[in-house]
């Protein structure tokens, strides 16, 4: 088996025993945490932990660049220009985190500028400092992660997020039972990313000795050039804040923040499963910088091709499942109480399959720097339009108008937008991507059509059959082409035919 293979399957391996684990911890975590806490104060938490990757701005997208051109220098083997790189993302980075310490300050004796007015609970300014200086020392480590990622040691982050879960999962427990409330939550999170940032910094250290961190290495050229392309990545994050982040910050503005936690409980199924389909495609980034670097176009577009129909495949059979099964798991889970209806779920169904079937999309733009204001500036306004559609919707549809916002957007600037850009970067037809996504409107007329039961649920079945078997018949060949090519796969393929 070759070097890439073994990484790319302990890559996937590990990554996908750590969704599993921490799906486990979260089950057991979430009831065990609410009977401590009141359904506002776990909201405020919520809240908190989506509306602090604001702070992230502050970097400029230069560790994002990192990402992509550490793995194109990886791959041409340049590592002079490597350690130049890598020592400019470092001491930027460094830099860029006393912004965040002073947006810090401000939120810290602001509270109130992430919360509604009802938000009260004990210790609240302290909770907030101690998260962001949670978010600080992890941001000022996120180019040690992109070295480990470039590197294609992706299952060494993931063996670093096993040690963060264990380790704040213990002590959330014990604070909790000491009476600590939601002081418990931010120690365990702090305490936790100190020790896993000293063990990234010594793995970095140990297993990519030859990239140099040297502030003699910083370049003003290098800068420009990660702060030129950085500066649209994070056009890309503030969108994504207004795409994923700001939802419970809405209805906790407009409707109520105990309507916020069972938005929360509503959709954990779908971030599951998120976390799950992006695993695996987050895995291939290096791979699409790397076989991007080597300049071969062909073989970029086969992967891409192979990447978008099985992401779109996956995201479809997952997102149908857990729909099917959300209202009993959350009546097991926490109690019927928390759930937010049928309507409600089948929207998030849709929306969480049009969102994470563009994921390709959005690796092979980023990983190639192709269009990098467009794919960005769509993003934004993706994120804008969602905001306001959600805002003048609110009244009527309450908290599905933030879901319809989401889908309404998504449909024009990442839908048709990004496969767009994909299309021209390869010089493909994008509409035949589209006609793909055309299959989730059979899932809105099973739901309105039928009636709650078993009629609906075998057609949801077929459904997700004749998607499978679409793909199947769709990539086939076009799987066995890539396997075939890839370095590092063939000997895995030509081993594997001996047997």
């Amino acid at each position: 088996m070759g070097k890439d293979s073994k990484r790319f399957l302990k890559g996937v391996a590990s990554g996908y025993a750590y969704m599993i684990t921490s799906l486990l911890v979260s089950l057991w975590l979430v009831p065990f945490t609410l009977k401590y806490l009141t359904k506002p104060e776990y909201a405020i938490f919520a809240i908190a932990g989506d509306l602090l990757t604001w702070l992230g701005l502050a970097g400029l997208g230069v560790s994002a660049v990192f990402n992509s051109r550490g793995a194109q220098l990886m791959g041409k083997r340049d590592i002079g220009e490597l350690n130049i790189v890598a020592s400019t993302t470092f001491f930027t980075q460094l830099a860029s985190a006393i912004i965040i310490i002073l947006a810090g300050i401000v939120v810290t004796l602001k509270p109130e500028l992430l919360f509604s007015k009802e938000a009260s609970a004990e210790h609240l300014q302290l909770v907030v400092a101690i998260l962001v200086m949670s978010y600080t020392i992890s941001f000022i480590f996120q180019p040690l992660n992109s070295m480990l990622i470039a590197s294609k040691q992706i299952h060494i982050d993931n063996y670093l997020k096993f040690g963060l879960l264990a380790i704040t999962t213990c002590l959330t427990v014990f604070f909790l039972i000491r009476g600590l409330k939601l002081l418990s939550l931010a120690i365990s999170n702090f305490i936790g990313t100190i020790i896993i940032s000293i063990i990234t910094w010594i793995r970095v250290k140990r297993t990519l000795g030859y990239i140099k961190i040297n502030p003699g290495l910083w370049r003003f050229d290098r800068f420009r050039f990660l702060v030129k392309n950085g500066i649209w990545f994070s056009i890309g994050g503030l969108a994504g804040i207004f795409i994923f982040r700001m939802d419970s910050f809405l209805i906790g503005q407009f409707i109520s923040l105990t309507t916020v936690t069972s938005y929360v409980i509503t959709i954990k199924l779908y971030q599951v499963a998120d976390k799950f389909h992006q695993q695996f495609f987050n895995t291939t980034r290096p791979y699409f910088a790397q076989v991007y670097g080597k300049g071969d176009m062909t073989l970029l577009s086969k992967m891409h091709n192979l990447s978008f129909n099985l992401s779109f495949t996956a995201a479809f059979i997952m997102g149908v499942a857990v729909m099917m099964v959300n209202k009993w798991f959350i009546g097991i889970w926490v109690g019927h109480d928390f759930y937010l209806g049928n309507t409600a779920n089948m929207l998030l169904c849709i929306i969480f399959i049009l969102q994470a079937s563009v994921l390709p999309n959005r690796i092979i733009l980023a990983t190639t720097f192709y269009k990098i204001e467009w794919h960005n500036i769509t993003r934004v306004t993706e994120g804008a339009m969602k905001l306001l559609i959600s805002v003048i919707l609110i009244k009527n549809l309450e908290v599905n108008a933030v879901i319809v916002g989401s889908i309404i957007a998504c449909v024009f600037f990442s839908s048709i937008a990004l496969n767009y850009l994909a299309g021209r970067l390869l010089n493909e037809d994008f509409r035949k991507k589209l006609r793909l996504l055309t299959l989730t409107l059979l899932i809105v007329a099973a739901f309105y059509l039928t009636d709650e039961g078993m009629i609906r649920t075998s057609l949801y079945v077929i459904i997700v059959v004749f998607v499978a078997f679409v793909f199947a018949i769709r990539e086939s060949q076009n799987l066995k082409l890539i396997y075939s090519k890839l370095s590092g796969f063939r000997k895995l393929n030509g081993s594997r035919s001996n047997l």
